[in-house]
């Protein structure tokens, strides 16, 4: 479980990432240069700022009937002069700082080789000079707060090497705190306008930063230079860095950011990096190593990552598909830790001033995306960052509930930013006010994954409830002489982020209850009432919820015997959109299954067919394996693993390769679906009484004969352990955390257990 290189990284997207949650850097292992490219998770462009465009509300039934009247145009137009946020654009995730190592005559090492270990979340580099092997180990604590690195000879005395620190963005002054402390201060500078990517609203200071490198030395001296610490003939140096800005919440930027980082520095005074490093493994490898996964014989191990991806396509390689899982689970661990922001488009990595999306929020799928091997890897408090940004979203899209819409509850669109935009933003995309509602399914997975009541109450259901509160305002009734006339439908509505062309040619984006909005709206009115239901509240509300339900459209099956994406038949072979938004109700939704409503199933199945037999990259190929996995086409599932990493995976594995920017969702999102080749759970309730059904190797591929997986998690909070071999099962077992009933199948074999928590049970069928 390396990924391990024998040159150093020519580009950041051959630099390795650590991270802590609120920290990330990227290594890039240079001899007589090192850069450590460093983000902090609150250092982003513009400030506290309300979205919301006073009014908007008014214009909602006009648009509702442009669109009824099939006058779309005139509504789209309606709606983006009159409705949309102020500003229409959000803010960006900004690059914070760079550390810069200089290591006067290394420009010509020898037997180089640099490493990222995912089980200990240590990256190193080693190579010799004139006989002496130096190696500089790299790690971000969590428990500390801070970078660490520690660079070290076989030779005493051997270490010369200077240290600067370089803001990235706006504005920068370094100075001293003492000799061995060097410190960088800095404010995030405005943005000017772009084309279709203006962020405006915000004329007040920026973002302040503060970041300080301390060094300590084992022999030698530490130095003060003209604006680098210098260090001269030590045995070994320890590095401690750490920033923080004067981000307070999204409503303040008032904070100290040089208190936090001097505190940082000066609660680290006395420690060695053994103690350092101690307690890093003690608080990363108590979650990273919860799972164990084994696929293969190995034998790619021994070739270096970046000739493994280059060959992937062509050589049958199943440790990488591993290795590639257990990145997925490291990436999460770094980018997401409680207390802190979630992961964004980019994690916590990014070096572009400008980043082609913002490196923000989107919420039509890619902030899900990244949870989705949060609870099945056993990561379940790397989750807990997303529903830290769904407790400010609930206010914020309150707020915008009630002024863009005149309804209750919340809502949120497909982006926010820092500053918790909940108001439609950006271009054609803006009209789906959807983001809220799939949001909190992941409350729902979150307690479903080990179920605890108290959690149900106090923060489940009420963000079920407000979500649903919303929708309930938000439907409409479809008027006499339409198509759906007496549904309850979502108007105006969008499939993210597609187009349909209609009956007259036109390309069109608004309608009227799109196909995705009655899966999530069905989920979360289901979830909701059963959430009631077991806590024994809002019995008048289930009520209007199940009156409300038994009025939505229903999915309907095509021309092409493909699902409709839309209420219209407009679906056609020539669409080969990467978002299939449509097919929710398979994955990550549970509203189709191969066993319960084959049809629809099969419909999904030739929707992806019509969707495109090309090659797909990045999230939209880590879509598409959870989707075949869940039908059960397990060489369909595979070929997207291979597209996956073949087609997208930088050199450092993750996605996405130029001249798109790095986007995360793809590496999060295979590291699901991969889980769901293996292992898939769902939920059946009989009244308040759970059975969690658990399938073993339900799309397992020819290529994969043999394996090993411990500690993969199911609904119900059952761990499970399992091996196979030929293909075929040879030993399982499962651990159950919370207890209940689960039933478990292999092939058409299943056994059920009746299980007591903390209880280890081998299974037999």
């Amino acid at each position: 479980m390396k990924l391990w290189y024998v040159k150093p990284a020519s580009d950041w997207l051959e630099a390795l990432p650590i991270g802590n949650g609120r920290l990330g850097a990227m290594v890039h292992g240079g001899m007589e240069r090192e850069r450590l490219q460093i983000n902090e998770e609150t250092f982003w462009s513009g400030g506290p700022h309300d979205y919301r465009r006073p009014g908007a509300s008014r214009y909602l039934r006009q648009v509702r009937e442009l669109i009824f009247q099939d006058k779309v145009e005139e509504a789209q137009q309606l709606f983006d002069e009159r409705m949309k946020g102020d500003p229409e654009l959000l803010h960006a995730f900004l690059p914070c700082c760079d550390m810069m190592l200089h290591f006067p005559g290394h420009a010509d090492g020898r037997d180089y080789y640099r490493e990222l270990d995912l089980d200990r979340a240590v990256a190193t580099t080693r190579y010799r000079v004139n006989g002496v092997t130096y190696t500089r180990e790299v790690f971000c604590s969590y428990p500390d707060q801070a970078i660490i690195m520690r660079i070290s000879s076989d030779c005493p005395g051997k270490i010369d090497m200077a240290g600067e620190l370089a803001a990235a963005n706006g504005e920068q002054r370094v100075r001293f705190a003492g000799d061995d402390t060097l410190v960088l201060t800095g404010q995030a500078g405005k943005r000017e306008a772009r084309p279709r990517r203006l962020n405006a609203g915000w004329d007040g200071p920026g973002v302040r930063f503060e970041a300080r490198l301390r060094a300590f030395s084992e022999g030698g001296r530490v130095l003060r230079g003209e604006q680098a610490l210098e260090v001269r003939g030590a045995d070994a140096v320890t590095l401690i860095f750490s920033a923080a800005t004067s981000f307070v919440n999204y409503r303040s930027i008032d904070g100290d950011p040089g208190a936090k980082a001097a505190g940082v520095i000066e609660r680290l005074q006395g420690k060695t990096y053994g103690e350092l490093l101690g307690r890093h493994l003690e608080d990363y490898t108590a979650l990273y190593r919860r799972v164990e996964l084994e696929l293969g014989d190995g034998a790619g191990d021994g070739t270096p990552t970046d000739e493994r991806v280059r060959m992937y396509a062509e050589t049958e390689d199943p440790g990488l598909a591993a290795l590639f899982y257990q990145y997925g689970r490291y990436l999460l661990i770094a980018s997401s830790r409680p207390g802190g922001q979630p992961a964004n488009l980019q994690g916590i990595w990014n070096d572009d001033p400008w980043p082609l999306w913002g490196s923000k929020w989107t919420t039509n799928i890619n902030v899900q995306m990244n949870y989705w091997p949060a609870e099945s890897g056993n990561l379940r408090e790397c989750h807990l960052p997303l529903f830290d940004l769904i407790d400010d979203l609930r206010i914020t899209g309150a707020e915008t509930a009630e002024t863009h819409y005149g309804c209750r509850g919340f809502v949120v669109h497909h982006n926010t930013d820092l500053w918790r935009a909940a108001t439609p933003v950006d271009y054609d995309a803006a009209v789906w006010p959807m983001g809220g509602v799939w949001l909190v399914q992941h409350l729902w997975d979150h307690y479903e994954y080990c179920p605890d009541q108290a959690f149900l109450r106090n923060r489940v259901y009420p963000a079920l409830r407000e979500a649903a509160l919303f929708v309930l305002d938000y439907l409409t009734e479809a008027p006499e002489g339409t198509r759906l006339a007496g549904k309850l439908v979502t108007n105006p509505s969008y499939s993210p982020e597609n187009h349909y062309i209609d009956d007259k040619g036109r390309r069109r984006y608004l309608t009227c209850a799109a196909t995705m909005d009655i899966q999530l709206i069905r989920d979360l009115f289901q979830r909701c009432m059963k959430a009631a239901e077991m806590l024994g509240v809002d019995e008048d509300f289930r009520g209007e919820l199940e009156e409300a339900m038994a009025r939505l459209p229903g999915m309907q099956i095509g021309k092409y015997d493909q699902l409709q994406e839309w209420a219209e038949d407009w679906d056609r072979p020539d669409d080969h959109n990467s978002h299939v938004s449509h097919l929710y109700g398979l994955y990550p939704g549970n509203q189709i299954s191969v066993k319960d409503t084959p049809e629809l199933a099969e419909a999904v199945g030739r929707s992806l067919e019509l969707r495109g037999t090309h090659d797909f990259r990045a999230w939209p190929a880590a879509w598409r394996i959870a989707l075949h996995a869940h039908l059960r086409n397990a060489r369909m599932a595979h070929r997207r693993l291979v597209n996956l990493i073949a087609l997208s995976a930088n050199p450092n594995l993750l996605n996405e390769k130029p001249p798109l920017p790095m986007q995360i969702d793809g590496n999060f999102g295979g590291t699901a679906a991969i889980a769901e080749m293996l292992l898939q759970s769902r939920s059946r309730y009989d009244g308040t009484t759970a059975v969690y059904e658990i399938e073993l190797l339900p799309a397992l591929p020819a290529q994969w004969s043999r394996g090993r997986v411990k500690g993969l998690r199911a609904r119900g909070g059952f761990e499970l352990a399992f091996a196979w071999e030929n293909g075929r099962l040879t030993e399982a077992s499962l651990h159950a955390l919370c207890g209940g009933i689960c039933r478990i199948y292999y092939g058409d074999r299943s056994v059920q257990l009746e299980t007591s928590k903390g209880d280890t049970i081998p299974i037999q069928f």
